[in-house]
């Protein structure tokens, strides 16, 4: 039980680390005033087609690709902390039984936002499968039996599908980026 207090008071921490940085954000945006553009270059945006695209799309909300996956890695810390413990009151699964299939969800989770992510921006698959998966590395390292027993393999599973999920999505990302500048 000590150790789900533990993880709770990081994720805890890490998600207000996380809507501070997201403030600031939404802050400096108000504060950014438009560029001036002299005359010649006003009237060459006057007639844009609207079906033509307009560059750079932004990021899902607005949010950077750290911050997206920050929220990947604290929507899976909650699935496989809360969900699992409600599921298993519920249904009077003993503990320990059914935490496979709720690794196995966390998992998933955490591939699908990677390939998400990535695909967004192609560019995050260097940071994106490191911040997803911080919860499981932090814990690799800090928990002594984490290395006992057979559910380090799921885990580290979870980490080799998420780097391939990232992969396979900045790869589709940058075919898309391709295909829509043509």
């Amino acid at each position: 039980m000590e150790n789900k207090t533990n993880a709770i008071a990081v994720a805890a921490i890490v998600v207000i680390f996380l809507l501070i940085a997201v403030g600031y954000k939404i802050r400096s945006d108000k504060k950014r005033k438009s560029l001036v553009i002299s005359s010649p270059d006003r009237d060459k945006d006057v007639y844009i087609d609207k079906n033509e695209p307009q560059g750079k799309k932004p990021n899902l909300w607005g949010i950077p690709s750290w911050g997206l996956a920050l929220l990947t890695m604290f929507l899976a810390f909650v699935v496989l902390m809360v969900v699992s413990d409600i599921i298993a009151g519920i249904f009077k699964i003993p503990e320990g039984k059914g935490d496979l299939v709720f690794y196995i969800l966390y998992n998933l989770i955490i591939a699908g936002g990677c390939f998400f992510i990535c695909r967004l921006n192609p560019k995050s698959i260097i940071f994106v499968p490191v911040l997803c998966n911080i919860i499981g590395i932090i814990s690799s390292i800090v928990e002594p039996t984490f290395w006992i027993g057979s559910l380090w393999i799921v885990i580290c599973g979870g980490w080799v599908l998420s780097i391939i999920a990232s992969i396979t999505g900045a790869l589709s990302g940058r075919k898309k980026a391709i295909s829509d500048n043509q």
